[in-house]
């Protein structure tokens, strides 16, 4: 064991945090799929549990077999450590227990670290991954407090406090999955206390550590606000990864709900139904939950075509980088889009804020961006082979819901065939970790190799 161990040392990051995440969703598989981690009423097969497994530490939510009609309260459990491994990721939280206990970490196992947190850089490392963890710990249990006030009146004290953990632990880690039945979160539409607190674990969760720290760095200076112009000023003392990231979400979130008001607002079977302040609780939800949490508080089988398609699209970016969230990350959009921009104007570099982007780091986003594309192409393919009987749109939808580690769907998943199940297990995994592993390999090339120059060649496109 400790030969392999010394071994593995030697792998490449990519690989290390490939098979670490591996490692975790097949034995936890093996655990859900024993006895004591079961209902006694439970007909899951080994196959559902290993869907489930990956759907957990790939933070998704999609499932064959819900969660309160398989496992015990164990086995919920069992679910809830999937969800944070997954969430936070298995080298984190291992190596912020080594170094909590005073364990040096090696350089390479920092740079593993690193990447798997998406971070750019290593100053303070120790203290940031130390106050990951507890910052998450605390904010879940903040979470899980406040839902209780509705849930425990509503389920006893002990279901009560349980399920309001089980769902703070679920939104904070944007995996969607839920221990209430099939319906997801629906039958709190129109409950303020649950329409509140989830969608803002699931803010906090995805929009990534480096820029919760850095807020949290200039907290005071905001605090003392007095004017507009001071707010611009302190605003403006934040990381340009964290002034990108803000604007993309609030915008996102925004406009997200204005096309959800515009094309479900009278619409019988999603908001129709509701008060004026239900619809806007549900809109505000759905919005959020866009960004790969993966809930839902309305029946997503009713929705309009049009905006099964839109959630498609806010689905694919998902959220941002450094966080809990999949999807191809609201900064690398960004940046392709500010990549386009500047082809469209004739300008020659990327700039943002007044400053020009590195182009390297610009490329890295492209390539992440339609290797995405493709991925999605590909398993969208196979699945219509394996389900052609089921329209295309709904298939996309769950395509990108997988590869996004969204976790909505419209009732499909249990419904298609092994073969389209599995595609949508590698899916999940390629989609929790493609961002990360393409990063990762983009950035420890080897940069030393002397650049190849050969006359310049010429090519029509377009």
């Amino acid at each position: 064991m400790k030969k392999f161990l010394n071994k593995f040392s030697d792998w490449p990051i990519p690989i290390k945090i490939v098979l670490s995440f591996a490692f975790v969703m097949f034995v936890g598989s093996l655990i859900l799929a024993m006895p004591f981690s079961q209902l006694e009423s439970s007909q899951a097969t080994y196959f559902d549990h290993l869907f489930g497994s990956i759907s957990m530490v790939a933070v998704t939510g999609l499932y064959t077999v819900p969660v309160a009609h398989t496992y015990n309260l164990f086995g919920q459990f069992v679910v809830l450590a999937l969800i944070k491994l997954g969430g936070l990721g298995i080298i984190t939280i291992v190596s912020a227990l080594i170094l909590q206990f005073g364990r040096q970490v090696s350089m390479k196992e920092e740079v593993t670290l690193q990447q798997a947190l998406n971070r750019g850089d290593m100053m303070g490392f120790r203290s940031f991954l130390i106050s990951v963890v507890k910052y998450t710990t605390v904010i879940e249990g903040i979470g899980a407090v406040l839902l209780s006030f509705y849930l425990i009146p509503s389920f006893g004290l002990r279901r009560g406090l349980f399920t309001s953990l089980f769902l703070a632990i679920s939104a904070f880690n944007n995996a969607g999955f839920d221990n209430l039945g099939t319906t997801s979160l629906q039958q709190f539409v129109e409950t303020p206390m649950v329409n509140i607190v989830i969608p803002t674990l699931i803010i906090l969760g995805g929009i990534g550590f480096s820029v919760w720290f850095d807020v949290a760095k200039h907290f005071r200076s905001f605090v003392r606000v007095r004017s507009w112009i001071d707010f611009k000023g302190n605003y403006r003392r934040l990381k340009l990864h964290t002034r990108l990231v803000i604007k993309w979400s609030f915008w996102l979130i925004v406009s997200a709900m204005l096309i959800i008001i515009l094309s479900e607002w009278t619409h019988t079977g999603t908001l129709g139904d509701l008060t004026t302040f239900g619809k806007f609780q549900a809109t505000f939800f759905q919005a959020v939950t866009l960004r790969t949490a993966g809930f839902a508080t309305i029946d997503l089988t009713q929705l309009h075509m049009f905006t099964i398609v839109v959630f498609t699209v806010f689905m694919f970016i998902g959220g941002s980088p450094g966080g809990t969230a999949g999807g191809a990350k609201t900064s690398t959009v960004a940046l392709v889009v500010k990549l386009i921009g500047t082809e469209m104007k004739g300008l020659t570099n990327v700039n943002y804020k007044k400053r020009t982007l590195e182009m390297d780091i610009v490329k890295r986003a492209l390539v992440i961006v339609v290797m995405f594309v493709l991925l999605n192409f590909i398993g969208l393919s196979l699945m219509t082979i394996f389900d052609e009987h089921i329209p295309l749109q709904y298939l996309f939808f769950e395509s990108v819901s997988a590869f996004g580690t969204v976790g909505l769907s419209a009732d499909l998943t249990p419904e298609l065939s092994r073969y389209s199940q599995t595609v949508i297990m590698f899916s999940m995994f390629i989609g929790r970790l493609g961002p990360i592993t393409i990063f990762t390999a983009l950035s420890t090339r080897d940069r030393r190799q002397r650049e190849i120059t050969y006359a310049t060649g010429s090519i029509l496109i377009g």
